[in-house]
């Protein structure tokens, strides 16, 4: 056996948001490379012990039927729910394994496609669904929903995944009373906007400025400002400015701060809150960002220097913010005094960062985990020690917030 479960498997990610547009579960997919080898109840340790009450609930994708069936039979951890293909609840074995399961506290959620829901299958345990949409289900339900007609297969209480549409998006969380959506149409959310660039968060702004109010620490301040990558960059674009008179290159957040000083940050925080927008749709694609740079960071080894991680996760942030600002991306960081390491991250796909960019843009997409375990045998990475850092990243994925979101309950 190894000494790790962490060596066996490959965790990747995908946010699931509430109908707030908030953070309220992360869809974590355990891929086993060594199922013969995996310990149940190690790993259930690892993801349950000591899990922080704000952070987000973990529901749990273990494709090794073997392992889930091992944590099914253990102690559930408090912040775990457990995703079931929709077959075990046919099968008279498997339905009385995890109706024990639901007897000993674990929650269930059924893995199911629209198709089995549109033939009028009913789940015999009564669980929360997780409904996976595909192209052409979307395109018939998009279709029917321009024609006025009642979704009823879009049942209340259900999650969704799979939905690329803006429009559908909305109506699952808005009308249909879906119980959130795992994953968002973050392109078609921004092809909606046309060329319109973003501006700053207006919800991130007023979080900033109240905590200026409060006397909080600089390093909180500094969380709170890294939510939103249009306001990192318009922040890191003013002390570098001729307006702004500073006779040296600013290159971090924690460095703009101190030289901006908290009356000057809040007279401008003011500014750009009068062309702010607050478009809850917009959150899930900002804030995804944020996750994929913290990430990064945290691939960093333990006890890196400060400034270095900042650079890390700068680069990270940056990396598509021609999406947000419709610009090219080279004209956008050449507006600022980022270090060659940086420019050659974003820019260039390259140098000492891009492994870290690499590493957490494959964990955060579910069609390129798999790679996992080649891509940390490139850059010279343990497979436990990504597994690691992802689930660091996600215990704390809200300490920096001021504020806790809604958790599934």
């Amino acid at each position: 056996m190894s000494r790790s479960v962490l060596d066996s498997i490959a965790l990747g990610y995908q946010p699931f948001w509430n109908p707030g547009r908030q953070l309220a579960a992360v869809h974590l997919r355990v891929l086993s490379l060594q199922p013969e080898g995996l310990d149940a109840q190690h790993l259930m340790q690892l993801l349950g012990q000591d899990w922080p009450a704000a952070a987000p609930t973990l529901l749990l994708s273990i494709e090794s039927a073997g392992l889930r069936h091992q944590v099914l039979e253990d102690e559930p951890a408090h912040n775990t729910w457990l995703v079931c293909p929709a077959a075990e609840f046919d099968q008279a074995e498997t339905r009385t394994r995890l109706a024990a399961a639901l007897q000993r506290g674990h929650r269930l959620l059924r893995e199911v496609e629209l198709e089995r829901l549109q033939a009028g299958w009913i789940n015999p345990l009564d669980c929360r669904s997780l409904v996976h949409l595909d192209a052409p289900g979307s395109l018939a339900l998009l279709q029917d929903l321009h024609r006025g007609r009642f979704l009823p297969v879009l049942m209340p209480g259900q999650a969704y995944a799979g939905v690329a549409n803006h429009q559908l998006a909305v109506h699952c969380l808005d009308t249909a009373g879906a119980w959130g959506l795992l994953g968002w149409p973050e392109e078609d959310v921004l092809k909606a906007r046309g060329t319109r660039p973003l501006a700053c968060d207006i919800g991130v702004i007023d979080q900033i400025v109240q905590a200026v109010q409060e006397e909080t620490s600089l390093e909180h301040l500094e969380r709170l400002v890294r939510q939103d990558p249009v306001l990192v960059y318009r922040l890191l674009l003013l002390v570098n400015s001729a307006a702004f008179n500073s006779r040296r290159e600013i290159g971090s957040i924690r460095h703009a701060l101190m030289m901006l000083g908290f009356t000057a940050l809040t007279d401008w925080l003011a500014e750009q809150r009068r062309s702010g927008e607050r478009e809850a749709d917009l959150h899930p694609v900002r804030y995804a960002m944020v996750m994929r740079s913290r990430l990064a960071q945290h691939l960093l080894a333990s006890g890196s220097d400060d400034d270095l991680r900042a650079e890390v996760y700068l680069s990270a942030l940056f990396v598509q913010l021609d999406r947000l600002l419709h610009r090219p991306l080279p004209e956008l960081l050449g507006r600022l005094p980022l270090s060659g390491r940086v420019l050659d991250a974003a820019l260039r796909h390259a140098g000492p960062y891009h492994p870290l960019l690499d590493l957490a843009q494959a964990q955060g997409d579910p069609d390129r985990l798999a790679e996992l375990p080649r891509l940390c045998e490139e850059h010279g990475f343990a497979l436990e020690d990504a597994n690691r850092a992802l689930i660091r990243m996600l215990a704390t994925s809200r300490d920096h917030t001021g504020k806790r979101s809604q958790r599934l309950l």
